[in-house]
Parts: C-alpha cells; structure tokens; sequence
C-alpha cells in the first residue's frame, strides 16, 4: 500500500510539474502591437477635438428652437419649447425663434447623452471625458441632437498617422502624436495609458512644448 501511495504521489507530483511548466507565459510587449491596440482610443480622442464624440448625426436634417419668449430664451439659456425643421420658421410665428439659429442634428447612434458619456468612457478616463465633453448634445423629446453654434467645427485634427511609441514608466505607457489646424502641423500631444480590467484606457493628455 505504502509503495502505491508514494507511486501515486510521485506521479501527481510530476503532473503538476508538467502543468505549471506548461503554462502560458505573458507575452513579452509589443511597441507595434500596443499602438494597434490604442489607435481606437486615439480615434475617441480625435472626435473630442472635432465635438463629435462619436456620435453619428444626420448632418442633412436641420432642425432649429423655438422658445415661448423672449425672456424664456434667456439669452440661449432658457428651456427651448420646440424644435422645428430649417424653413419652418413661418409656421411658428407665435414662438421666439432662436435668434443665433443655432442647428440641432438628430444622432442616430445614441440616444442619450449618459450614452454618449458611457461611450467614451471604454477610452478615456473620466478626467479626460471632463476636459471635452459638456453641453453639445440636447435631449428632446426622446431624441438626441448635436448641437452646432456659428462658429467653425473641425478645424483641429489628430493625425493619427503620426502615432509613435514613447516610453513606459512606473507601469504606464506613454506615445506622442501630432495635431493639425487646417490640415497644416499646429502641436504635439503626449499621451498616457494605463491598462484597466485588461483594456487600455487613455489617462493623460499633455502638450509638448515645441
């Protein structure tokens, strides 16, 4: 019996030997392969620069606010009391039209802007979301809109061509990237990741003096 028993031992010694030298080892890292994993949070980044934040807006479809008065619209801060397709504006003669004719985009991929948020949130941390991300949606009516001023939109761009790794350090990884004004060279921007729950999220945004 004694000698079965040690037998026995002896060979779920040697299985367990063979198993944990048979264990997959971590993968030694990757500048190549880690700039393929992060181009989609680089790519969240650009649409923050260009206030689009990923959303996919009917840019064809023009709808613009109406408020029940001059004092409702508060100077573009009240409570807007309709939204009403570009040249409409005949029908709604009772209402105070928005007088800066600021454009609402229907959204056709989110909903809400908590969704919006919750988006951006698999990319970048909640401090760089904070940075960007505030009053450039409008719930209405169960809809989403993209909101647009007079002013320009676009104009700066993150050329993702331009990605290259950096460093790491004390666990963090660290890539730099170019920024265009108008298609021409304007900045560079280093940017932190750090791998949460297995996925890497972007947690510092810094530009570097040129």
């Amino acid at each position: 019996m004694k000698k079965t028993a040690i037998l026995a031992l002896a060979a779920c010694m040697l299985f367990l030997m063979a198993a944990c030298g048979g264990a997959p080892k971590a993968s030694p890292f990757d500048e190549q392969t880690f700039l393929k994993d992060i181009t989609p949070n680089v790519s969240c980044l650009d649409a923050c620069v260009q206030e689009v934040f990923g959303a996919q807006a009917d840019m064809d479809t023009v709808y613009l606010a109406a408020y029940e008065s001059e004092s409702a619209y508060a100077g573009g801060t009240g409570k807007i009391a309709l939204l009403f397709k570009q040249g409409e504006e005949s029908k709604y003669g009772d209402y105070y039209i928005d007088p800066a004719y600021t454009s609402y985009y229907p959204v056709t991929n989110f909903k809400t802007n908590a969704e919006v948020a919750d988006y951006l949130k698999k990319y970048l941390s909640q401090s760089i979301i904070d940075q960007w991300f505030s009053n450039d949606f409008l719930e209405y009516d169960g809809q989403l809109y993209l909101v647009r001023g007079a002013r320009g939109y676009g104009a700066m761009t993150c050329d993702l061509t331009s990605l290259q790794y950096l460093e790491e350090k004390d666990g963090k990884q660290y890539v730099t990237v170019k920024f265009n004004l108008f298609d021409a060279f304007d900045h560079t921007e280093k940017l932190e990741f750090t791998k949460v729950d297995d996925s890497w999220v972007m947690t510092g945004e810094e530009t570097l003096a040129q």
